[in-house]
């Protein structure tokens, strides 16, 4: 990763989310690494991908059928059938070296079977009756030079780039490369990603929730994030404690490429994560972002690893990392767009938002008609926005108004 070194800043150096886009932006790919191709779905092409052999490798047929001379049975209908004679058939991975189509005779043909020599185009089996011999078969359609033939090379051909670098590979991606003969590929390595949530009041998944815990649902929320987008994630639970902190994390940013840290971020007493940071000698890239929720989250590196430290309350949690942590995870990994791009759509109620500073507003969306419709689910309690938001609404600080009106348009960012 190569991000240009910044002076520390202090505590209160708000940026605007824009700002820290573009610093995320500057993150570079991992190193790639060569892979067999099975191993490879869901990664990040590093180099562009040429085909090793040709696709198909011969002439093929295209149907079950008869490898015929075209003009012999030019003109061919029910009324006026043309009779061939059969002289053998060809199944698909047969060596057709020794059979070859004379004019006034025919191969039984299956697909998938290389062409005989002699032959230049296939008639599909319903335009054809055999013999009860065998021996004989009536045209009743003709076939055009060509026809129903998959022509050598007509798929793939041998040093073609077949997959550019900076592609996603996906089900397709696998047969093509298979069907091009390539065995191993260059990809972007995976990063190791740790989640690191602090706090004496959290509890682990599973284990009951006493007065005054709190359960640990931001770890779960970005650990199952991070498992839908293809990417693993460790996760531990931190107490609140400096050395504590700053001697467990210390391994954590020695085996991985990125932590992602949930609370503490704050200037309460308990709030000792961003000291903690300082301890570890992480150079602050940022240190809050004014957006709302999410405000609390920074960017940091060492060495060659991220360091995203996100706020504790679950949907400024889940905004600071969807906004800012996941898109820098995803140019790690190779991904050259980090988010899909954001796309207008129209409000269904009004909203407001605050000048000077960028709003963030859990929504569902819907194509009703040809208006692309936003509703914000501001009603909703925190969680249960979150579970059934399919968008989020971005009121942008440089708009620099606080009243939206319903049927206005605004930006929003697909998350499902």
């Amino acid at each position: 990763m190569q991000i240009k070194k910044q002076k520390h800043m202090p505590d209160n150096a708000l940026i605007s989310l824009e700002k820290a886009r573009r610093r995320v932006a500057e993150i570079q790919p991992l190193s790639p690494r060569q892979v067999r191709c099975a191993e490879g779905m869901g990664r990040i092409t590093a180099a562009d991908v040429r085909a090793v052999s040709d696709c198909p490798s011969t002439d093929a047929s295209l149907k079950d059928g008869f490898a015929v001379v075209s003009a012999d049975i030019a003109g061919a209908s029910r009324e006026h059938p043309v009779t061939l004679q059969v002289t053998g058939v060809l199944t698909a991975g047969q060596d057709p070296a020794a059979q070859y189509v004379e004019p006034g005779s025919t191969i039984r043909i299956m697909t998938g079977a290389r062409i005989p020599q002699g032959a230049d185009a296939v008639l599909s089996s319903e335009f054809a009756r055999m013999d009860r011999d065998g021996n004989l078969v009536q045209i009743f359609r003709d076939a055009h030079p060509g026809r129903n033939i998959l022509e050598h090379g007509s798929d793939v051909r041998q040093d073609e780039v077949i997959i550019r670098a900076g592609t996603r590979l996906r089900a397709a991606h696998m047969g093509l490369l298979a069907a091009a003969g390539v065995d191993r590929i260059s990809v972007v390595r995976c990063p190791k990603i740790v989640i690191a949530a602090t706090g004496s009041e959290l509890v682990a998944p599973g284990e009951p929730i006493g007065p005054g815990k709190v359960a640990a649902s931001n770890l779960v929320t970005l650990r199952a994030a991070l498992h839908e987008l293809g990417f693993e994630a460790a996760a531990v639970i931190l107490r609140d404690d400096l050395d504590n902190l700053r001697q467990q994390m210390e391994p954590l940013l020695a085996e991985n490429d990125v932590m992602l840290t949930c609370g503490g971020v704050l200037d309460g007493d308990k709030d000792l994560t961003m000291r903690a940071m300082d301890l570890l000698g992480v150079e602050p890239v940022f240190r809050r972002v004014r957006v709302g929720p999410g405000k609390g989250i920074c960017f940091g590196r060492r060495d060659n690893v991220c360091i995203f430290n996100l706020p504790g309350g679950p949907p400024s949690n889940h905004v600071a990392f969807l906004l800012l942590a996941l898109p820098g995870i995803l140019r790690l990994a190779g991904h050259r767009q980090a988010m899909e791009r954001s796309i207008t759509a129209e409000l269904t109620m009004p909203v407001h938002g605050q000048k000077g500073w960028t709003e963030i507003l859990y929504g569902t969306v819907a194509m009703v008609g040809t208006k692309l419709l936003v509703t914000p689910l501001r009603k909703r309690s925190r969680l249960l926005a979150m579970a059934a938001a399919d968008c989020v609404i971005e009121l942008p600080e440089s708009i620099n108004k606080r009243a939206f009106h319903a049927g206005e348009l605004v930006r929003i960012w697909k998350i499902r």
